[in-house]
């Protein structure tokens, strides 16, 4: 059995887009779970509900990892699932043998983890996703961070620094990311689709670190890998289009103030993921 858990957030198209396109599984042995971060009208849920009866609506937003934790404990204790696919509501799955995939792939491999190919607007989005492995990296970030707050913070600062990068894309070129086009093991991956095992799940009470709100999600998973020798598999057989941050650019009109709440989270995080690697 498949669970499919959509972590939805404001965007009710986007969540609506996700599950028009999974249900053409619905037949296949699968079941959604859509998570509601606190914002879902009635008439909302009842939208959803033409989709799935299985509607966890949490009273407050709670962030990426706790929602999407509750999602998983919610789908093993009512299904026990062999695997429990974890997506963002703005990823939609056109790929119609999917499910097939991952069952060869364990098969193959018997993963804890696997992540697949992903198609974005921006290439944004990839695997093996590029992720801070060591303490100097997150440093170096948690630096880097804290001046963005602090800029944010001013409307001219942000001004600014607006006319600093547009400036600085006409000079330099940005560099492209790409998806790797072979199988890999033991690699970090991407948070926008992740397919946990059921050996995974249960090994661990959350299958993300539950303190965080948002961001490096991926860095503490790998370092999860890295301690408990956990087997990470990027498949580029397996797809989705991810139209990336859909949910997060909903958290408010006011750009600036937009970008504020993001470094502010990214700070929390950081610090968290620093003592993690410490530890």
């Amino acid at each position: 059995m498949f669970s499919f858990i959509i972590l939805h957030y404001k965007n009710i198209e986007e969540t609506i887009n996700c599950l028009n396109c999974l249900k053409k599984f619905s037949s296949r042995n699968c079941n959604f779970i859509v998570v509601d971060n606190g914002t879902l009208s009635d008439s909302e849920e009842h939208k959803i509900k033409e989709f799935t009866e299985d509607v966890i609506k949490l009273q407050e937003n709670k962030g990426f990892a706790k929602a999407n934790n509750i999602g998983v404990r919610y789908a093993k204790e009512k299904y026990n699932s062999s695997f429990y696919i974890v997506l963002n509501s703005d990823v939609i799955i056109e790929q119609t043998d999917f499910i097939d995939i991952i069952a060869d792939d364990y098969k193959k491999y018997k993963f804890d983890l696997l992540g697949p190919k992903i198609y974005s607007p921006t290439n944004e989005s990839i695997n093996p996703f590029p992720i801070l492995k060591d303490i100097s990296n997150v440093n170096a970030e948690i630096k880097r961070t804290k001046k963005l707050i602090k800029i944010y913070k001013s409307a001219i600062l942000t001004f600014l620094l607006d006319n600093y990068l547009n400036l600085k894309k006409k000079i330099i070129k940005p560099t492209i990311l790409n998806n790797e086009n072979k199988i890999l093991v033991n690699v970090p991956l991407h948070g926008c689709c992740i397919i946990f095992s059921k050996k995974y799940v249960n090994k661990y009470t959350d299958v993300f670190y539950n303190e965080t709100f948002l961001f490096y999600e991926e860095e503490f998973l790998y370092q999860r890998i890295l301690k408990d020798n956990l087997i990470s598999v990027y498949d580029n057989k397996l797809e989705i289009f991810h139209k990336e941050g859909a949910s997060v650019k909903k958290v408010g009109q006011n750009i600036r103030k937009s970008r504020l709440f993001r470094e502010e989270k990214k700070l929390e995080s950081l610090i968290l993921l620093k003592n993690y690697i410490s530890s």
